[in-house]
């Protein structure tokens, strides 16, 4: 704020505050739980407020139109809701999170009729194509003595539900008919997850979600067609018996993922696979996305890129230096794989808009890759691709050091073509390889290593950087992110 406005004085009083039988929204993508003895009205949007009126609260959700910025949606759903108030103003206080959803958050303050008051917006995109919007004013006394409290109250009790998600278009598989694509809503937990692959498939990636993004979600158990135990882990006695992975599959994100197979010595059974999974609430899991990739990939094998450049860099805007980066990058990528039968396919290029671009320029390695995921698969149009973060700076820790990693995947295995994940991208600090780019083309291979869930230990050499060699990439070749070239 300005140094001539004097801000909230936010408190964190412990008050006695009751809440209410949580009613769910369904054409809004979202649930609530009203504050008791408050006025409410529901219309699609929700408007409660106290009987005094000293406190106002809107909730509102809906589609996210394509190429729309939230922060410029945030401004004008908040000058609609303050359109009958003297003078507002809107300004910006970082970011906060919503059930594990960071979003943008904005203070306010109000006159009206020679009244001051104050307040807090808070907007996020919970699924791809979905936005949720909170707004909540007081009287300057009211919100300074409880305001702050109400609002992370309220906040934590809201559930956000898939209105909105987008389903993989139609043209998407006529675009690649060497997948198949299924999503399986509202698993049950007490039966196994039964999915059947067909001869000719040679490799599956799954990803399990929870119905809330932080809801801890287990891998129990995965057994093949014959009858062969590929994964076990019971988390009450920490037995761990495992093919697919080298560690237990547990996710605090909302999201496990599985690809397989992971060596040459193991391949896709036609038959049914069996699956058993379990959540830290005990709810159904929300769904469970497939993607099965059919065919023999013998021939020269293509992955596409998408660059999401979060930097503070005017050039890399500019056509002239984006084309030059382009070559640059693709001629440092094709040395690497031209040897192995691989090769770049397309390469686009994504900004965040403006005004959410400084919350992207430093990455904190232990907190922010999933909004980085999210940010970058509601940008992007090409979901076969692999999605990779330019951003100023990799950080870890709290406070914040600097991280000696180059780049980071926010998955192993990660997942594409998902409308919304945790684990869809890769991130680089480009100040580490700035103007360098084969040391790019190495940092983007490992983590393309990292990130396609392959087993890499009998093919390394101790002490040696994850890079291509013939074995690795076979593995990688089974792959869907990769596609046969015409």
């Amino acid at each position: 704020m300005p140094d001539n406005i004097t801000p909230p004085n936010y408190t964190s009083n412990n008050l006695d505050i009751n809440f209410g039988e949580e009613i769910k929204v369904e054409e809004s993508g979202f649930a609530f739980r009203p504050i008791s003895g408050f006025e409410l009205e529901i219309d699609g949007s929700v408007y409660m407020y106290s009987e005094d009126g000293n406190l106002e609260i809107c909730l509102m959700g809906g589609e996210l139109p394509e190429e729309t910025s939230i922060t410029e949606l945030n401004d004008d759903l908040a000058a609609e809701f303050m359109e009958n108030f003297d003078n507002y103003d809107l300004f910006d206080a970082g970011t906060d999170t919503i059930q594990g959803i960071t979003g943008f958050l904005n203070d306010v303050q109000f006159f009206n009729a020679e009244e001051e008051g104050f307040g807090r917006t808070l907007i996020c995109a919970p699924q791809r194509h979905q936005y949720f919007f909170i707004l909540m004013i007081a009287s300057s006394e009211y919100w300074q003595r409880q305001g702050d409290t109400i609002f992370n109250a309220l906040k934590s009790r809201i559930r956000f539900h898939p209105q909105f998600t987008v389903e993989i278009e139609e043209m998407d598989l006529i675009d690649h008919p060497d997948l198949t694509v299924e999503t399986y809503e509202s698993i049950s937990l007490e039966e196994e997850f039964v999915l059947r692959i067909e001869k000719g498939d040679v490799s599956l990636l799954l990803a399990a979600r929870s119905q809330a993004a932080d809801v801890k979600i287990t891998l129990l158990d995965i057994y093949s067609p014959d009858g062969d135990q590929l994964y076990h882990y019971p988390p009450a006695s920490g037995q761990f018996v495992s093919q697919i992975s080298d560690r237990p599959v547990v996710s605090t994100d909302g999201e496990i993922c599985v690809f397989f197979p992971r060596n040459n010595q193991q391949r896709l059974q036609s038959g049914e696979y069996r699956f058993a999974f379990s959540t830290e609430t005990g709810a159904p899991l929300q769904e469970i996305q497939v993607i099965i990739r059919a065919g023999r990939a013998l021939e020269v094998q293509a992955i596409d890129l998408n660059f999401y450049a979060a930097i503070e860099e005017e050039h890399f805007t500019d056509p002239d230096h984006l084309n030059a980066f382009e070559s640059n990058i693709r001629k440092a990528l094709n040395n690497r794989f031209a040897p192995v039968n691989l090769t770049v396919g397309e390469i686009e290029f994504y900004h965040p808009p403006p005004d959410e671009l400084a919350a992207f320029t430093t990455v904190n390695m232990d907190s922010d890759l999933s909004d980085c995921s999210y940010m970058i698969t509601e940008t992007v149009n090409n979901a076969r691709a692999l999605n990779i973060g330019l951003v100023d700076q990799l950080v870890h820790g709290d406070p914040p050091v600097t991280a000696d990693s180059q780049a980071v995947s926010s998955g192993s295995p990660g997942m594409i073509m998902a409308p919304a994940s945790p684990h869809a991208c890769i991130v680089i600090g480009w100040s580490a390889l700035e103007g360098n780019p084969d040391k790019l083309a190495d940092a983007i291979i490992e983590q393309l290593i990292i990130f396609s869930g392959i087993e890499t230990k009998d093919t390394l050499q101790e002490g040696v950087p994850l890079a291509l060699n013939h074995e690795i990439a076979w593995r990688l070749r089974r792959h869907p992110i990769f596609y046969d070239v015409d």
